[in-house]
């Protein structure tokens, strides 16, 4: 975990310290412009993709975000999570939702007006809900014999803080492709130690750890429907 939390730093010191170094190289002079700006509404299609992998799960995931001036990015991640898993050692059942809500900086200065790319840092924080249930497990043992037992249904909350990088391109008009790398460190950690721990976390990921890395590819569409004032070169 220290290593991709040292990663995902380092890409936002040398982002940061890209855009330091044009400032004082550039003397061209700056004008600002109203651009245009709204709600950009995404899916994470690397969740499809997951489902391969992962046979047992079933997710999905709706990206966010509102451009608030030049630079700034409220953004948010809205994800629906369904697991059924058996195997001869136990069966899993749960089913939950996540919400977060952050800000995305842009480390890039723009050239152009209207120029729709951006290379981003940004933090959130993430709250899920969810059910979980273990109808049936059994435990093995030569010596004492084997054991067949079950967990209830219980309801339990798990919350988060985020950190991200990522790019976003606009590829059409208002149509964006965009990665991000994601580092989760669950603040309830309790929740990752009990004798049964969640299988997934919506939202989060194994929710048998205290921190998840999670890659998302997504496509975008953007609504404008107000302007910001931009910072350009002449």
């Amino acid at each position: 975990m220290k290593r991709i939390l040292a990663s995902l730093f380092f890409s936002i010191l040398l982002a940061a310290g890209a855009v330091a170094q044009s400032k004082k190289k550039d003397s061209l002079p700056v004008v600002t412009v109203p651009v245009p700006a709204g709600i950009r509404v995404g899916v994470d299609i690397s969740r499809f993709a997951l489902k391969y992998f992962q046979p047992y799960r079933t997710d999905v995931t709706v990206n966010l975000d509102a451009r608030y001036n030049d630079r700034l990015y409220i953004a948010s991640d809205l994800s629906f999570n369904s697991v059924y898993h058996l195997d001869q050692n136990y069966k899993y059942i749960s089913n939950g939702m996540s919400g977060t809500i952050g800000i995305n900086y842009n480390l890039l200065k723009k050239t152009v007006p209207k120029e729709n790319f951006i290379v981003y840092g940004g933090i959130r924080y993430g709250l899920a809900v969810f059910t979980y249930k273990i109808p049936e497990y059994r435990i093995y043992n030569v010596y004492w014999g084997n054991i067949r037992g079950s967990v209830p249904e219980s309801t339990k909350l798990a919350h988060w803080v985020e950190l991200t990088v990522g790019m976003k391109v606009e590829v059409l008009k208002n149509l964006y492709l965009g990665w991000s790398l994601h580092e989760r460190i669950l603040v309830n950690g309790a929740l990752a130690k009990q004798d049964f721990p969640p299988l997934v976390i919506p939202g989060f990921g194994k929710g048998y750890k205290r921190s998840a890395f999670d890659f998302q590819y997504s496509i975008a569409y953007l609504v404008p429907i107000w302007k910001v004032k931009q910072a350009v070169k002449l």
